[in-house]
């Protein structure tokens, strides 16, 4: 899991930094750096699945620098915790502001103080697991060097983190945007969600045992729904059906025939229930969209309960007060910009919040801050 993430002249973050929990509620103010966060951890999950380059417009182009500074070198780092063990991850981008170009200056891993992986200014430096010194190569510096190194047995630790990194799950769901057809699978869910069908046809194929639980949590929420099924609809495209039953008579509708309400809890269950046991961690930009009060509690007790145990980790950004009360203020991190432009995180002490009182009411209020 994502214990601690450092932020620094990445758009509002300057010398940030944040600790999660198994589940965690980001909240605060429009601009307050919430969505930022989340692109980070994107921008980190295409980088180190060698997906994109860091001049790439979905990752950290030049316009992220922060603005009002004049620095040009952004640095990410983040701790996690792989097999109970914390491992330390860092990159410095370098930008060329009159060019637009930037390039990874510096990139680690780390186990401790000792290291697992360097890269700096194009040349790779390997350690095995014992942290005695192994091969040297060279690398492109706009990509993620650790990215291109291969699994052997005596680089475990370096592809367990990968392997977490691989697995982190960042969306913002756009139910219009779903598309019904896929003609490939897809291991990345992308931010809104556009690729739903893809992604459920890599995830189906890999564990389709999880799928009659997932059915079953989507027969209390949607009326009449009684299964899914990928419909060939060519020599290789799959189409997502919901199969229903009203007043006797069976019938199936294509996830484009659904409504964006439907859309959206075909989708959130699916994160909880088909992503179980399989390492994934979420960061979910608010998931209350387009669903109703009555709908939503119940897939919060689920994620919830999932949250470090058949899910790693949990991370929410929300405004909804069904949420911010859910989390309350031992699960919640508030997030506020200073006079001077930057945004810093802590956490909402009780003795903040009049006992008897709703957590949602104080921040609506402007109470707490």
């Amino acid at each position: 899991m994502l214990k601690r993430l450092f932020v620094d002249n990445y758009k509002c973050l300057v010398n940030f930094e944040v600790e999660f929990q198994e589940s965690s509620l980001l909240l605060g103010a429009n601009g307050s750096g919430k969505s930022s966060i989340l692109d980070i951890v994107f921008a980190l999950r295409l980088l180190l699945s060698g997906l994109a380059k860091v001049t790439d417009a979905e990752v950290f182009p030049t316009s992220t620098l922060t603005r009002w500074q004049q620095r040009t070198v952004q640095v990410v780092e983040l701790v996690a915790q792989i097999g109970g063990e914390p491992l330390t991850y860092r990159i410095e981008i370098e930008h060329e502001k009159p060019t637009r170009r930037a390039r990874l200056r510096h990139e680690s891993l780390h186990a401790g103080d000792r290291p697992l992986f360097t890269f700096l200014m194009g040349e790779v430096q390997l350690y095995k697991d014992d942290h005695k010194v192994g091969p040297t190569f060279h690398a492109d510096p706009a990509e993620s060097g650790l990215a291109r190194v291969a699994p052997v047995p005596d680089n475990r630790r370096l592809t367990a983190f990968l392997d977490w990194a691989r697995k982190i799950l960042v969306c913002g769901l756009y139910p219009r945007s779903f598309l019904a057809e896929a003609s490939s699978e897809d291991p990345l869910l992308g931010g809104d969600g556009r690729n739903f069908t893809a992604w459920y046809r890599h995830i189906f194929q890999e564990r389709q045992d999880l799928v009659p639980r997932y059915v079953e949590a989507m027969k209390k929420v949607l009326r009449g729904f009684e299964g899914i099924r990928l419909e060939r609809v060519g020599q290789e495209t799959r189409a997502f059906t919901a199969m229903f039953r009203e007043a006797g008579a069976a019938f199936s509708l294509g996830l484009d025939e659904l409504s964006d309400g439907q859309r959206a809890l075909v989708a959130i269950y699916a994160l909880v229930h088909v992503t179980a046991g399989q390492g994934y961690t979420l960061f979910l930009d608010e998931p209350e969209n387009y669903v109703t009060l009555a709908e939503i509690q119940p897939w919060l007790d689920a994620l919830t309960d999932a949250a470090g145990h058949t899910i790693p980790q949990a991370i929410l950004c929300s405004h909804h007060p069904e949420l911010i009360d859910y989390f309350g203020c031992s699960r919640s991190l508030l997030l506020a910009r200073e006079e001077s432009g930057f945004t810093r995180v802590r956490t909402v002490l009780p003795d903040e919040v009049t006992p008897g009182s709703r957590l949602s009411d104080f921040v609506a209020r402007g109470w707490v801050q």
